[in-house]
């Protein structure tokens, strides 16, 4: 997909020395079928580079609907409520007391603010220092999000699907595992042998309106406990989400544990 500002590529460059850093940045997301994937050139950089991005999609914009959990409530005892931090919640549980949910997450579509910010990327993209390492590394950043910003301009025709699902950050996810930290964040890869017919369908449906929205898939991970991702006999319970094509944001698609397949029962 060739992304284009004012009619200029976003990838232009005119510094023979980053050239080509720049073409090898281009051709590496012209080619992926994927969406760049955020969350490893968070845990590359050793944190969140997006919290000031976030902060300002929380102030302004459109309001988005919340998805709801899938029945059932959780009753924590009144001495659990003291000791909150003592409590180790199942994916499950977090899913259903909702913890993930911003519900002050705004998803700002404006014309005029979508311009401004594609216009201060492009600024960001020339700024960059020409060491390999780092330029590399800060153009697929800043490339995800100007890919991402560009979606954003046809938001209207897609958001009846997206709206069905709550948002989360980078930020709400860390807060999470900093209390939670039996939990771990993880490739869907990893699991989806164990996944039911019910994921598998939400994951489908996801991809279906990402293809047609940019022409590539979506970037899919499961939050679930540390022994989930180790071989077991037990049933598990993760929460699935998926990278917004429209921010560097997370869309909580749903949890299981009952529907989760074993596969010896097979």
């Amino acid at each position: 997909m060739e992304l284009k500002l004012f009619g200029k590529s976003v990838f232009e460059y005119k510094n023979k020395q980053g050239s080509i850093y720049f073409e090898q940045s281009r051709n590496k997301l012209k080619g992926s079928p994927y969406l760049p994937d955020f969350h490893t050139m968070e845990t590359h950089r050793g944190g969140s580079p997006y919290d000031e991005m976030v902060v300002i999609e929380s102030i302004n914009g459109a309001s988005v609907t919340t998805s709801q959990g899938s029945g059932g409530s959780v009753a924590i005892p009144a001495k659990a409520k003291k000791e909150k931090l003592k409590i180790q919640l199942t994916p499950k549980a977090v899913f259903e007391l909702k913890m993930l949910n911003n519900g002050s997450f705004k998803l700002i579509t404006d014309e005029a603010y979508i311009t401004l910010q594609l216009k201060t990327f492009q600024d960001k993209l020339n700024l960059l220092k020409t060491s390999e390492n780092d330029f590399t590394r800060g153009i697929n950043e800043i490339s995800s999000i100007i890919i991402r910003l560009e979606n954003r301009k046809r938001y209207k025709e897609f958001h009846k699907f997206y709206e069905n699902y709550a948002y989360t950050t980078i930020e709400k996810l860390n807060k999470l595992l900093k209390t939670q930290d039996h939990l771990k964040l993880g490739g869907v890869e990893q699991l989806l042998a164990d996944m039911p017919k019910e994921a598998v369908e939400e994951m489908k449906a996801y991809e279906k309106h990402t293809k047609q929205l940019c022409d590539k898939k979506p970037i899919f991970y499961v939050l679930g406990s540390q022994d989930d991702f180790k071989k077991t006999a037990k049933r598990r319970d993760p929460i699935l989400l998926a990278q917004s094509p429209f921010a560097h944001a997370w869309q909580i698609l749903g949890a299981w544990d009952k529907e989760m397949i074993l596969l010896e029962e097979l």
